[in-house]
């Protein structure tokens, strides 16, 4: 990753993530436990109803689904980053080049 690429995800962290994560902490929401707790069996949700439990998305709905489901959970302010989300993941796409060579940090078997 070049160092404008690092530059770009911090920026996005600061100006983006702590907003967010600080406008959720003064809501009282917490996503995860802060220390261990005995007393839960588990951790696991079980999706809604009528709703598969693990789900494919296309690069074209990705944002509007993504939105949407934080919406209907009550996070505003989640789904306000899920457009600049998948604009950081788009800028951020490693593009892979196509070669006949073996990469060096392959290791071949035979």
């Amino acid at each position: 990753m070049s160092s404008i690429d690092r530059g770009r995800l911090r920026r996005f962290y600061r100006e983006e993530l702590v907003r967010a994560a600080r406008a959720l902490r003064a809501r009282g929401l917490r996503f995860f436990p802060l220390r261990p707790e005995p007393e839960q069996a588990s951790w696991y949700v079980p999706a809604r109803d009528g709703e598969p439990e693990f789900l494919e998305l296309e690069a074209e709905t990705t944002e509007a689904r993504l939105r949407a489901h934080w919406e209907a959970e009550g996070l505003p302010e989640l789904a306000r980053l899920a457009g600049p989300l998948l604009e950081l993941a788009r800028e951020l796409e490693l593009s892979e080049e196509q070669s006949a060579e073996v990469s060096p940090f392959l290791y071949v078997m035979y």
